[in-house]
């Protein structure tokens, strides 16, 4: 090791200690002027710096890890030696100096290391090791988190073993991001309130199980009710989506994932912001909030702690281009504390080119097992803001059908404000796929603990329900992906996933039918069809007869879809009037120019609610009210919150308009 001291142009002195592996210093002259470039700027280790955690390799007390902690033994062993107790720098192989002559102009132009450098979590004193925060939760709580697990209410295990697992729709997982832009007060999407998607935030009352030996029971449900709004009465037909598949006989498959990461310019930007503005500027980033790629990466690392050793992990980066960061491997043969020590130091830049990153991932699985005890699945993680390479909502829908074809399933997880719930809408509606939005990264972690087996597990395809009644024909589905393809007499499904349980109702566990009666009264014969996970063929035929009276429900399960359908349909009817700039929605024309960002880039969008919606939203809000206390769930009360918010804000308008 050699120790220089050296004076920069602003006349502060400064320690560099330069490795046997550096440049050779022979030609160092006393005096003369040199340029140096990719040094590395460190802090003499702070052994003070302890903690309560023992190291999981010794048992010894293990220290805060620092950035001289990345260098090798020998710089730290040299620091201490030659007694150095202020920031230094490190002259090391990736280092480069150039003398320069009297009087010449330096080029201080510093290129980007190839890998961030970025200080362990955890040293050990003694033994030397470097443990990351996910082996020492293991290490600390892995028996207390598998308790927490088997008693979570959303959990796997939390039922009792007679239990049998619940079953929901595709698509969306979730409307995180419809409700955190309300909170914002910017007005989203109208695509991020979908009805699956609020469904599964709930629990559903599925009604009697049926005599069946096949995995999916449907079951059937009838309500005449009037809407609290228009005053028209509305005939229903709920599906309750049901298994005869208990607990304890659930079990995920092995998997074959490729995780896909944006790492393009937007998701650089803040967590909890919009990347463009209202007028289509790059807005300035905060650096004091969590960007998208940090919640990105620390969710990634967060998911390969699901996995287990047969299961096979790569990694896929794409900006304009896509970059196997890892290439599939068996998680038991991978150094994964290091691996997600790699992930974490991934930085953002450039533009987005999803079609590239699919098409490495799908390159990957490709040549995998076609097995149904094998998932081949892609978990994408974006703001879904694609603006290179293929970028129609149809070309990029088409693009993941093929390979769901070909059996590899996609999982979107949205990141941000700003992510593209219309194009999440489009694209998680094939066989196979689902999305869900994140709030934060601690959040989407907790989720993972609770659901990921289920996440990544579909049991039934192609879910068709045929109406062979003459009295009725379909005029609406709720809590279907694919409910725009839905016919006057056939309704469509792309899959169906497990979901937990509570007292015996299924989470998300309901497709709901808005009927249009034609010619009269009568009872509605239906045909459902579906494919299981193993490919096996099931048809079934029954009748239901709608209620007589107005007001009635079968049971209330569907008496909360019901309120639930028309309360996510209010909203996007609200979202979509702001969005188009419509004189009920008083909101923005936003017309793009040629030229101009892509179609899927989302500029922030106001929070604005017009006094006609104020009005309406009153009023449901008092129809909420009354269901919440019928079918008796005060979770119910969250959309209360949210309408009471949509409210204020009209009031606050108006107080500004009359200053």
């Amino acid at each position: 090791m050699s120790r220089l001291l050296v004076t920069d142009q602003t006349g502060d002195q400064l320690t560099v200690l330069a490795t046997p592996d550096s440049h050779s210093l022979w030609p160092l002259k006393t005096g003369a002027m040199y340029a140096f470039s990719q040094l590395l700027a460190a802090d003499p280790v702070d052994t003070s710096s302890t903690t309560a955690h023992s190291c999981p390799h010794c048992g010894d007390q293990l220290r805060a890890g620092q950035v001289l902690d990345t260098a090798d033994s020998t710089v730290v062993s040299a620091a201490d030696t030659f007694g150095i107790d202020e920031r230094f720098l490190i002259l090391d192989s990736t280092s480069s100096l150039t003398r320069l002559s009297a009087g010449a102009q330096a080029d201080d132009w510093v290129p980007m290391r190839d890998k961030p450098v970025t200080a362990p979590d955890y040293v050990c004193p003694s033994c030397g090791r470097h443990v990351d925060e996910f082996e020492l939760h293991h290490a600390e709580h892995g028996a207390d988190a598998e308790m927490h697990a088997d008693a979570s209410p959303g959990g796997l295990n939390c039922i009792s073993n007679s239990e049998t697992v619940g079953l929901a729709t595709g698509g969306a997982k979730d409307v995180t991001n419809f409700r955190e832009n309300v909170v914002n007060g910017y007005t989203p999407e109208p695509d991020a309130i979908s009805d699956e998607g609020l469904f599964y935030d709930y629990y559903f009352e599925t009604g009697e199980r049926t005599a069946t030996e096949s995995l999916f029971a449907p079951r059937y449900a009838a309500a005449v009710t009037e809407h609290p709004i228009s005053g028209e009465t509305e005939q229903y037909l709920s599906v309750g989506l049901d298994s005869t598949l208990s607990v304890d006989e659930f079990e995920r498959p092995r998997l074959d994932l490729v995780a896909v990461l944006d790492v393009s310019g937007s998701m650089s930007s803040q967590f909890d912001e919009y990347y463009y503005d209202e007028q289509g500027r790059q807005c300035e980033a905060d650096t004091g909030g969590q960007t998208k790629i940090d919640a990105a990466t620390q969710s990634l690392c967060a998911l390969t702690e699901q996995l287990h050793a047969e299961d096979r992990l790569g990694v896929v980066l794409y900006n304009h281009r896509a970059h196997v960061a890892k290439p599939i491997r068996d998680v038991g043969a991978t150094d994964m504390p290091a691996i997600r020590q790699h992930i974490r130091e991934i930085a953002a830049g450039g533009s987005t080119n999803m079609e590239d990153g699919f098409a490495a991932a799908v390159d990957m699985l490709a040549d995998g097992t076609t097995s149904s005890d094998v998932e081949r699945r892609v978990i994408f993680m974006t703001d879904m803001m694609p603006n290179t390479g293929e970028t129609g909502a149809s070309e990029l829908t088409d693009l993941f059908a093929d390979a769901a074809a070909d059996g590899i399933h996609t999982t979107f997880i949205g990141m941000g404000l700003d992510a593209n719930a219309e194009l999440a809408d489009a694209v998680s509606g094939i066989r196979g796929a689902n999305h869900y939005f994140i709030h934060s990264a601690d959040e989407f972690e907790q989720r993972l603990g609770d659901e990921f087996a289920y996440m990544v597990t579909p049991l039934v395809y192609d879910l068709e329900l045929a109406l062979d009644a003459d009295g009725y024909e379909i005029e609406a589905v709720h809590g279907s992906p694919s409910s725009d393809a839905a016919s006057d007499q056939l309704m469509h499904v792309g899959s169906l996933f497990p979901s937990a349980k509570q007292d015996g109702e299924a989470r998300g566990g309901v497709l709901l039918i808005r009927l249009a009666p034609t010619d009269g009264e009568g009872s509605l014969a239906l045909q459902a069809s579906w494919t299981d996970r193993n490919g096996g063929e099931h048809t079934e035929c029954t009748s239901v007869s709608l209620p007589d009276e107005t007001g009635s429900f079968t049971h209330n399960g569907v008496r909360k879809a019901v309120a639930l359908a028309r309360y996510a349909r209010e909203l996007r009817a609200w979202a979509r009037d702001v969005h188009d700039g419509s004189a009920t929605g008083t909101g923005i024309d936003d017309w793009l120019l040629p030229d101009q960002r892509g179609e899927h880039e989302r500029e922030s969008v106001p929070l604005v609610v017009s006094d006609q919606y104020a009005h309406r939203f009153a009023t449901l809000r008092s129809y909420l009210l009354d269901e919440v206390e019928a079918v008796n769930d005060e979770s119910m009360s969250q959309e209360l919150s949210l309408l009471d918010t949509l409210w204020r804000s009209n009031v606050q308008q108006e107080a500004e308009i009359s200053k």
